[in-house]
This record gives structure tokens, C-alpha cells and sequence, in this order.
């Protein structure tokens, strides 16, 4: 029986509530699916797929009509835990090495799903539309977004070329590693992840929000991961690369250059879209300076 709801924050597309039950049952979290309804299929196979190895919520029941909420739904246990977005700044230096060992790790194992080709996943996890592999398909992909939405205009001819120059010079090294694309979260960043523990012991309670997801580089993620205030600081960095290689020894030694340039991407796409506002533009022209000067 139901005592009490909640909205939960973060969620800027989809609605999330958290459901408090009567008696000894445990807090239900409800998420409707409203930006995109067909990543509801997506998202529980993954959970079902990774729950064994990777923290992720336990789903009770999911459907596209509840006969009562005529909107895409799961039903999921509630996992006690903050963002890190919430809790990166109140920890000291033993805690962000121990957050980002376990980050990393995470990450890894999440990254040992391979696909033979990349591209976005459909329900039953397999390729349904695919993209181009390697360093040239990272390259097609910054030339896309560069000349099919507002993006050129906003960054300017000079800064336009610097990008395509920094990315071509990166091209075998992103064909070094890894060798196939893998499963990659597509939006590993601060507010996706809840984190618990103290001291040595702060670790990744679950990782959540997986309509993004798909099979690419891994340094996708990454990317996303060490963005600022996080990846300003060199040993929450070098414990990362610690935890993802206990997993992965084949980290590469100069990944934290390729993921900043693979994440030039993200920050491209964020550049183009038509409702951006001022604030996102100036931080997202302030990033692709620093990666690429």
C-alpha cells in the first residue's frame, strides 16, 4: 500500500517518483517514459543484462500500459545513495580516489559487452541503425554535426577547423583501442550515478538512466566522466584508470587525451542545438578551447 510519493530531481525528460510503501515494504521508484517510450524496452534489458555485475536498479515490473498510467512505465527498487553531482565537492582526497577506483572498475565492466560494429541499440540490444566505426567514424560524426545543424556558424570558421585538426590527428590512436566497439552508457556523467560508503569505502551504488546507451568507443564515456570539476584533478583521474584497468588492462596510457577529444562531440552537438541558451554556448565554447589549444 502506498503511504507517500515523491518526485525525484535530475530528471529533465522523463518522470521519475519515488514511492514510499506502508509497512516493511522497500521504496519503489516509478519512471515514465515521456521523451522517448521505445527506450523503456532498452533500458530493462539492460539492468537484466548487467544486474549480476554491474549496480544497477532491480526492475519489479515494466509495461507500455498499466491499464490505469497509459504511458511506458518501470517499476524499480529504490537505491538509497546521492549523486555524485550532489556529494563530488564535500569529499576529500582519499574519498574521490576510492570513488573513482570504483567508477572506473564499474565502467570497465560495463565496457565488456562488445558488438562487432557500433551503433544505437533497439530493444533486444542488437544494432538497429549503425554508425561509422573507428577514427574515421568519429571524424564523419564531428563533420555531421559541424554541417547539418547551427553549429558552424556559432563556433566560427577558425575554431571549426582547429576541431577537424585535432581529431584527424587522433585517428589511428582511436583505432588502436579497442579493437571492437562495446556497450557504452552514453551519458556517464555525475547526475546519472548514485554513490554511498565513506572514506575507502565510497563506491558506485547504481548507475542509472541508460536510454542513451549504445555500442561505440568506450572513450565515450570516459570522455563524459572526467569532465570538469572531476577531471581537473589528477589523482581522481589516476585512480580511475587504476579501477578500469583491474578490470581492462588495456587502458591506454594516453586516454585522458583521447576521451577529451572524443567528448568534443558532445560539447559540438550541445553547440547546434537550436534551443540552446547563451550560458551552455559560452561553457561549451569554453570546453572545446581547452581540449583543442
Amino acid at each position: 500500500r502506498l503511504e507517500s510519493f515523491e518526485v525525484l530531481s535530475g530528471g529533465k525528460a522523463n518522470t521519475n517518483l519515488r514511492l514510499v510503501c506502508k509497512g516493511s515494504t522497500p521504496d519503489l521508484v516509478l519512471r515514465i517514459y515521456q521523451r522517448d517510450p521505445a527506450q523503456r524496452e532498452k533500458e530493462v534489458a539492460i539492468c537484466g543484462l548487467l544486474r549480476q555485475r554491474v549496480p544497477v536498479p532491480d526492475i519489479v515490473v515494466h509495461g507500455a500500459d498499466s491499464g490505469v498510467l497509459h504511458e511506458p512505465y518501470a517499476l524499480m527498487a529504490f537505491v538509497e545513495g546521492q549523486t555524485i553531482e550532489a556529494r563530488f565537492h564535500k569529499l576529500d582526497a582519499a574519498e574521490r580516489r576510492a570513488l573513482g577506483h570504483s567508477l572506473g572498475s564499474t565502467l570497465a565492466t560495463i565496457h565488456a559487452e562488445t558488438y562487432e560494429s557500433a551503433g544505437f541499440l533497439n530493444e533486444d540490444l542488437q544494432i538497429a541503425t549503425p554508425l561509422p566505426n573507428g577514427g574515421q567514424g568519429l571524424c564523419s560524426v564531428l563533420d555531421w554535426l559541424l554541417d547539418e545543424n547551427d553549429a558552424a556558424d556559432r563556433l566560427g570558421p577558425v575554431r571549426c577547423a582547429a576541431l577537424r585538426t585535432h581529431m584527424a590527428q587522433r585517428i589511428e590512436r582511436f583505432d588502436a583501442w579497442p579493437p571492437l566497439p562495446r556497450l557504452v552508457h552514453g551519458d556517464y556523467g555525475f547526475s546519472n550515478i548514485l554513490i554511498t560508503g565513506e572514506a575507502s569505502d565510497v563506491r558506485v551504488a547504481a548507475v542509472l538512466d541508460w536510454e542513451f546507451a549504445l555500442a561505440a568507443t568506450p572513450l565515450l564515456d570516459l570522455g563524459n566522466l572526467i569532465r570538469p570539476p572531476a577531471g581537473d584533478d589528477a589523482a581522481f583521474l589516476q585512480s580511475v584508470a587504476q579501477g578500469y584497468r583491474s578490470v581492462d588492462p588495456d587502458l591506454p596510457d594516453d586516454w585522458v587525451d583521447l576521451a577529451r577529444a572524443v567528448d568534443l562531440t558532445a560539447w559540438v552537438d550541445f553547440v547546434g542545438r537550436p534551443d540552446a541558451p547563451d550560458d551552455l554556448l559560452d561553457h561549451a565554447r569554453f570546453m572545446i578551447d581547452s581540449i583543442i589549444n
